[in-house]
Order: C-alpha cells, then structure tokens, then sequence
C-alpha cells in the first residue's frame, strides 16, 4: 500500500518558472527559476533563496508545447509563448547541498481555459503504459 497522495499525475519538465511572493509587507523581489515537475495541482521548483511555508506566490510558467491544448485562438507557436499564470502557496521546502532551495508548490487560482489546457498538456505527455 502506498502513502501517495497526490490527485493529479506529474510530468517531468525543465522549463522555466517566474514567481514573487504576494506580500503587503515589502516589495518582494522577482525570482526565476526551473521547475523540475508539474501536475494539475501544482509544481516543483528550485529557488535561490528559501520561502517560508504558507508563503502566496504569483507564477508564470513556460510550458513548452502547451499550445495546442488551449482553447484561445491563434498560431500554435505563439500560444506555446503565452505563460500560464497562476497563485500558487509553498507546501514545502527542502534545502538542496548546492545553496539552492526545492519548493513544493501546490495551485491555488489557475484560469479554468488555462486549467484545462494544462490537463491535456499532461496528458497526452504521459508514457503509453500509463495511458
């Protein structure tokens, strides 16, 4: 019997990932980064610095190849460019040995056409045998 709790299926990916935290407090400074997975609830990232649990991030993800799954109108290169946007909150964080951080990011608001193409993206990205 497995512990694994996950809703939705992760893909490996090595695209990249825009995040700030949503904060009153301070001006929050803009970070890019990979994202080493993502699923329909969320991603994993790496972050030069750490963030607390809790913490609320805007993200703009690059999904390569995400184009023809969206329902907007369009060439397909050019809808491969737009970024998914997304607030998603920090579920966990693990320190790396390399001074680098990985962060669990699970999805909070998410554009439902966005949403949905993102679920078709995964997919259809999945190996047959999982299919």
């Amino acid at each position: 019997m497995t512990s694994e709790r996950r809703q939705y299926q992760r893909i490996p990916m090595g695209a990249t990932v825009g995040f700030q935290e949503i904060t009153f407090s301070k001006a929050a400074d803009p970070a890019q980064s990979a994202y080493r997975d993502v699923s329909g609830g969320g991603l994993l990232l790496s972050s030069p610095r750490e963030i607390p649990l809790g913490t609320l991030l805007k993200l703009e993800l690059r999904v390569p190849g995400w184009g023809k799954h969206q329902s907007h109108s369009g060439p397909i290169q050019e809808l491969d460019l737009r970024p998914l946007l997304a607030v998603g909150q920090v579920v966990r964080v693990e320190a790396l040995e390399n001074s680098q951080f990985e962060l669990g990011i699970k999805f909070l608001n998410v554009y439902p056409e966005d949403m949905t193409a993102l679920l078709k993206y995964i997919e259809a990205a999945k190996p047959l045998d999982e299919k």
